[in-house]
């Protein structure tokens, strides 16, 4: 092993003096903006003031009730402050703002706790309807069948404007039409379960295809076959009398009347409770509905049936037949969407979804607890799923227990777009942690952070030209990378190929296969591979013999992850080689200078045989 590592050494000072470039791919492409705003008017809502009314002006001393109000009166320039409460409405803008100096601007006062949720309280009494003899009995009340089942009947007064989810499948069939790629889910749960939800104090409850499982799973329902009535097993299996239910019967939450509004702010509001649909576009709880400009930030969506926020400048799918949907736009895609340090978790299927993202700018967001519908095949499911993405930045989000869907998902003609200093962890799906999907031009993914992934480490489905470098992947059940083609799709007129694709100086600990590039003009070397485990599933001197992996390095170690603290521990008794710098990357994870020639690998500039980091913190050393 020693005459092994003097032999890698002597490779990399020979090529350090050629240091390995990638052309015309630059990582500085990223437009950051600001609200640079005065506000010249605040408007007012507090939903728990004594004099609060929607027919007042707004003002501290005569507040508006509702949020919405607010939104049909304010204007560019102006702002809409919300005090601390509940409100159960849809918030629909009619105005937006006209540049980062004449912004629109919705927020929670000072840090106040304000929640804005599409459900009602479920007020109706639970009832039990038991057979007691070989006869029904004659009830408007459908029968219950066991002593841990009740049912209750929907009111028609719980439904507004003509919206009722307990009617509606999560994919209506003319939106299997729009979404062709879907035809495999037709008629199959949980494609065909209904859009409402119901949660038991606070809690959500497991909506069930058949009536008679009820008795088996506490904490679900079952809409009756009449979308009349719901029947429950309530959590605990105690009379749900005693208990507060809440039904969520709202398809957004902030949703524009117009299509492409602009310059809008969103700031410190939590969002929940949304019966919103599978659709691939149009559907989020919190939706830009094709406005550009946007800065959303410290907000928190939750309990939501599916997508939680979207902000692509595409507001529909292309076929979608609403009025509203324009096609084409005349807009040049024009994007400059700002979403960070906001909290997104349990959606049922993503918890961001947008149809092109142009110049945006995704950071510092925790993802957790999506796909709980486990929809993985109808290909829409993700942390982050955003379409056709060009010139965009998705950095320092921290993405975990996806289920059934990718960590990051950066699907069809990606443009310069780079992924970069993520946490991944606890994803399951059969595609990857992080997935560029069908892409023609560069795209970097660098300085993540990826551990247990059951499935692809990264995933680059027909892409060219993507660069994986400087990555640290653990705990992949599927190829550690895997850049094939594996359809025979057509993009912009060409067939999509899988060529010039590199992965370099990346740390692989304990994957379940090696890097798998299907063309000859693909190269992956320079890497570290580490094995915690017994077996180890990886020999690098095999694939060597093979000529692949030719510079990279192994060796055995201890590598532990505990998210809770975000500590990163690796301890090896052998000496961590560099490799020859990249001219792509300037910067670690920690946002640390590089040396100019020789490099460690994987996100972390502090490498030794003993390395105990957090990774939410900058070292000090």
């Amino acid at each position: 092993m020693e005459k092994f590592n003097k032999t890698l050494l002597i490779l990399a000072m020979i090529v350090s003096s050629n240091l390995i470039t990638y052309g015309q791919f630059s990582a500085e492409r990223y437009k950051e903006w600001s609200n640079t705003t005065g506000y010249a008017k605040t408007y007012v809502v507090d939903c728990n003031h004594p004099r609060a009314s929607d027919q007042n002006l707004g003002s501290f001393d005569f507040p508006f009730a509702t949020i919405n109000k607010a939104a049909q009166r304010v204007k560019a320039g102006e702002r809409v402050l919300i005090r601390a409460g509940v409100y159960r409405e849809m918030i629909e803008p009619w105005y937006g703002g006209t540049g980062a100096d004449k912004m629109i601007s919705y927020e929670a006062m000072g840090g106040e706790r304000v929640i804005v949720k599409g459900s009602r309280i479920f007020n109706t009494k639970w009832l039990q309807n038991m057979v007691f003899t070989d006869a029904l009995p004659e009830s408007e009340i459908p029968n219950t069948w066991s002593r841990k089942v009740w049912v209750s009947k929907l009111p028609e007064n719980l439904f507004e404007k003509g919206y009722n989810p307990f009617t509606l499948p999560n994919i209506l069939p003319n939106e299997h039409d729009w979404m062709p790629w879907s035809v495999l889910t037709i008629g199959k749960p949980p494609y065909n379960l209904k859009r409402g939800l119901l949660f038991q104090d606070g809690k959500r409850m497991t909506q069930l295809t058949n009536e008679r499982d009820l008795t088996r799973i506490p904490g679900s329902y079952w809409v009756g076959k009449d979308s009349k009535s719901v029947h429950i097993h309530p959590f605990g299996s105690k009379d749900p009398n005693s208990s507060l239910f809440e039904i969520a019967v709202q398809s957004h939450l902030f949703k524009p009347q117009k299509v492409g509004l602009a310059y809008i702010q969103i700031k410190g509001i939590t969002f929940e409770h949304c019966a919103n649909g599978f659709l691939r576009t149009s559907t989020g709880a919190v939706t830009a509905f094709g406005g550009d400009h946007w800065i959303i930030e410290g907000n928190t969506i939750r309990h939501i049936n599916s997508s939680g926020l979207e902000f692509g400048y595409f507001a529909f799918e292309i076929e979608d037949t609403n009025p509203l949907n324009v096609q084409p736009r005349k807009g040049d895609e024009k994007g400059g969407m700002i979403v960070r340090n906001n909290r997104i978790y349990d959606c049922g299927t993503a918890g961001i979804r947008s149809f092109t993202v142009v110049d945006g700018i995704i950071e510092n967001n925790t993802i957790c607890n999506c796909g709980w519908q486990d929809a993985e095949n109808y290909w829409e499911v993700a942390g982050i799923k955003m379409l056709r993405n060009k010139n965009t930045l998705v950095r320092g989000n921290h993405i975990h227990h996806i289920q059934g869907g990718n960590g990051i998902w950066m699907d069809w003609d990606n443009q310069y777009s780079r992924v970069t200093k993520n946490i991944i962890h606890d994803i399951q799906t059969i595609q990857g942690g992080i997935f560029v999907e069908a892409s023609k031009y560069p795209n970097l993914i660098d300085n993540n952070f990826l551990w247990n992934i059951d499935g692809h480490g990264i995933y680059g489905n027909d892409s060219d030209d993507l660069y994986v470098v400087h990555n640290l992947v653990a705990n992949t059940t599927a190829p550690v990378v895997n850049a094939i083609v594996s359809t025979d799709r057509y993009l912009n007129g060409k067939k999509l190929t899988a060529e010039n694709n590199t992965v370099k100086n990346n740390i692989f600990i304990d994957a379940a296969e090696p890097v798998v590039l299907q063309s000859a003009t693909s190269t992956s070397d320079y890497n570290l591979f580490v094995s915690s485990k017994q077996p180890k599933m990886i020999h690098l001197s095999q694939l060597q013999k093979n000529g692949k992996e030719t510079n990279s390095f192994e060796l055995n170690a201890f590598a532990s992850f505990n998210p809770d603290i975000y500590h990163f521990k690796l301890i090896t008794e052998s000496e961590i080689m560099k490799f020859p710098k990249l001219r792509v990357l300037d910067t670690d994870y920690y946002g640390r200078d590089l040396d100019h020639q020789m490099v460690y690998p994987g996100p972390f500039q502090l490498l030794s045989k003993n390395v105990e980091i957090l990774l939410n913190e900058v070292p000090k050393n």
